[in-house]
């Protein structure tokens, strides 16, 4: 029962792209921003491919870049690219609905929950990765403020 961190991460990883914008990142440069293992990042960047928010080139001069203006990728866009299903999942067996709980547990907090994961859902639709790179360098302390070299 543990959460994904894939969005996280991948939000982290286009920042990266976006704050290098121009410049063609390996997944190892960026699995070293991360402190992960190439390969976890290959594997995100795989969906981030799919959902057209990377381009990728192979070879001794290949790497990532992004594949649309940082201010026209959304955290609801990344979100949708690599988390599977609902921010709330239910338990993989069926509650046994002998029990007046186990009944009625799921569809209640399914109704209860909608409203908060389409407000979820609409807050990321409203932040790009250009605000969170704005917010990162808002924050930074500019003076000790290295980026990823």
């Amino acid at each position: 029962m543990s959460n994904s961190s894939r969005f996280v991460v991948a939000t982290h990883v286009l920042t990266n792209l976006a704050v290098r914008s121009g410049e063609r990142l390996s997944s190892d440069r960026l699995a070293w921003s991360v402190n992960t293992n190439p390969v976890v990042i290959r594997q995100l960047l795989c969906s981030l491919r799919e959902a057209n928010l990377v381009d990728s080139k192979r070879g001794p001069t290949g790497g990532f870049t992004l594949a649309r203006d940082p201010s026209e990728i959304t955290l609801h866009d990344i979100y949708e690219a690599v988390e599977d299903g609902e921010p709330f999942c239910f338990h993989a067996n069926e509650p046994n609905d002998e029990c007046t709980v186990g009944e009625y547990i799921q569809p209640v907090l399914g109704d209860l929950l909608a409203p908060a994961i389409q407000a979820m859902l609409d807050e990321l639709d409203s932040i790009t990765i250009a605000d969170v790179h704005e917010t990162i360098f808002e924050t930074a302390d500019t003076e000790t403020l290295e980026v990823c070299d």
